[in-house]
């Protein structure tokens, strides 16, 4: 139950959402993003439908609430709320998820834009090697990491000739070949210490803020793309370098291959390819 709230009572949605989220098992193994997504619209909900009796929800007005709301919003709002009411049906409270058989229309998946060639060229010509800024951009590069993965990274992670670390969103374990570009790159980092990229004070970033950091660094360079835009490139780069679909997924630590598809249908990639080995 959240801090400085009152004891809900038995059979309302707020103590519907409390029997959840203290006692699932799926909801203790959610990556901290998805549960901290996931609670702020339960917090929501827990305002506006707290004291509703979880057995006088129905899936018309469930839908029309969600349709009501569209897009991205309504899909994580449905996929936050349906284990909620399969967790009461398994349970006995209720007969039915009212969620199941409720269709949405699809919403249009813009992506993160990807560091195309000349992304990559403009970063490279603003932040020379040796400042914060192009460490970042190069370990994103040649990782393909996550920022939430990327700000945890170092030396601790290299196993024979592989970067080798688990996804904190999917625990799936990336396995990373040390290429003589990242082993530049790598070797420009101090021996020991707690990452390879540290703040000013010498400690390592919380993702939120890396993804900052960068974020003003790639406007600098008037770059569009992000973090999740190198690790897109990192994709592409080992398709156009002959990699398997498999063997992507296993290097990005990718839960599917279409995941992986979708990533590597850019453009421009024999350019891209050109600027990235002479990147580091």
């Amino acid at each position: 139950m959240p801090p400085d709230t009152e004891t809900p009572e038995a059979g309302t949605f707020a103590w519907a959402l409390d029997l959840y989220t203290s006692g699932n098992d799926k909801w203790a193994k959610y990556a901290d993003g998805t549960r901290d997504a996931r609670s702020a619209i339960f917090k929501r909900y827990r305002k506006a439908q707290g004291a509703r009796p979880v057995k006088t929800i129905t899936s018309e007005a469930i839908e029309r609430a969600l349709c009501a709301k569209g897009g991205h919003g309504a899909v994580n709002e449905y996929k936050a709320l349906k284990p909620v009411f399969e967790h009461l049906r398994r349970l006995g409270f209720i007969r039915k998820n009212p969620l199941v058989g409720i269709e949405l229309d699809k919403p249009k998946i813009q992506g993160f834009p990807v560091a195309d060639a000349e992304d990559i060229a403009a970063f490279q010509n603003r932040w020379p090697v040796g400042t914060r800024e192009r460490l970042i951009f190069d370990l994103g590069l040649y990782t393909g990491a996550a920022r939430t993965d990327l700000a945890k990274l170092g030396r601790k992670n290299i196993k024979d000739d592989l970067l080798v670390y688990e996804r904190q969103k999917s625990g799936i374990i990336a396995r990373v070949p040390l290429t003589a570009e990242l082993r530049a790159v790598i070797d420009r980092t101090p021996d020991i210490a707690p990452a390879f990229i540290l703040t000013q004070v010498g400690k390592p970033f919380k993702a939120a803020s890396l993804g900052n950091e960068f974020g003003d660094a790639a406007g600098a360079a008037g770059m569009a793309s992000r973090l999740h835009g190198l690790r897109k490139a990192f994709c592409i780069y080992w398709a156009e370098n002959d990699a398997t679909t498999h063997q992507i997924a296993a290097m990005a630590g990718h839960m599917s291959l279409s995941e992986v598809e979708r990533y590597t249908r850019a453009a421009d990639r024999e350019r891209m390819v050109k600027l990235l080995v002479g990147a580091a």
